[in-house]
């Protein structure tokens, strides 16, 4: 085991990149203003230079604790990208509902004991989740069930 958590490493290093890369955009595109007229890049410069310092945070975390690098796994990264696949292709044809179904059900491929009952309980859940969600507390236009072809 190493003495240090290369996982916690790499994250952080993501989280500085973004949020330096997040910060500079801002800075770059946007007028900045004072502290006491803010402009349009004040706050997203700050969010940025947020997020860089936690980056900071869990690298620093990352060099207190032992770990080492896990087990790469093919499976679950395959049909979980399948998942998002199949749920862009239905969502327009057949509508919200079936397109949760279709990405619950591939995405949930990654599990080795798959279990049916709770697949579709989830999915059922998760489509009623969506519905009350985007189509009618955010109003997005995503059509439940589209029954002409």
């Amino acid at each position: 085991m190493r003495r240090i958590d290369p996982i916690e490493l790499v994250a952080g290093g993501i989280l500085i990149a973004l949020g330096l890369w997040y910060a500079s955009f801002a800075l770059a595109e946007y007028s900045y203003g004072t502290a006491r007229r803010m402009g349009p890049g004040y706050f997203p410069t700050w969010v940025g230079f947020i997020i860089a310092g936690l980056g900071v945070t869990v690298v620093l975390l990352g060099f207190a604790k032992r770990g080492e690098w896990p087990r790469l796994s093919l499976r679950p990264m395959i049909a979980i990208l399948a998942g998002c696949f199949g749920f862009a292709a239905v969502v327009e044809v057949l509508g919200l509902v079936p397109a949760v179904f279709a990405l619950v059900l591939i995405a949930t491929l990654s599990e080795s004991p798959y279990k049916v009952p709770r697949t579709l309980a989830l999915a059922a859940c998760l489509s009623a989740i969506a519905v009350v969600v985007f189509s009618w507390g955010l109003g997005i236009p995503f059509v439940p069930f589209r029954w002409s072809f």
